[in-house]
């Protein structure tokens, strides 16, 4: 297929596409079609592999990281890579989540203070805690 038609599949856009091709994360073979700039056909298989890269970057990983994941697993090593990565990204999450859900509690507070009439000191950010520890 060509790159409007997986773009379209992908559900990305062909910049993207592009983006993720200078970048070195797909490598679709050429086609005959073109002349001297001949047309990029993408797979199957090259769908499967922007769908992985989509879910890479979900989980915070950068281009980098993910470009470095995708070689070590072409190379049939990185599996270990693999797992070191993900779970420093989920470590990394877990504690983006924790921050997440202080913040959300100190919303909460601070809407019902506000509900009440902001009577009595208001909540304190969580920010203020752990500045002063």
């Amino acid at each position: 297929m060509w790159i409007t038609e997986f773009a379209r599949r992908a559900g990305v856009r062909q910049t993207t596409v592009r983006h993720y091709l200078r970048e070195g994360l797909l490598s679709p073979r050429t086609g005959p079609a073109g002349g001297s700039r001949p047309y990029l056909e993408f797979t199957e298989s090259d769908l499967r592999l922007l769908s992985a890269i989509r879910a890479g970057q979900a989980l915070g990983l950068s281009l980098q990281e993910i470009k470095l994941l995708i070689g070590e697993r072409r190379s049939g090593s990185g599996h270990a890579r693999m797992l070191k990565a993900l779970t420093v990204q989920r470590d990394k999450l877990r504690g983006r989540a924790l921050e997440l859900q202080a913040m959300l509690t100190f919303i909460e507070r601070k809407i019902a203070w506000l509900e009440t009439g902001a009577k009595g000191p208001p909540p304190s950010h969580p920010a203020n805690h752990a500045a002063k520890r």
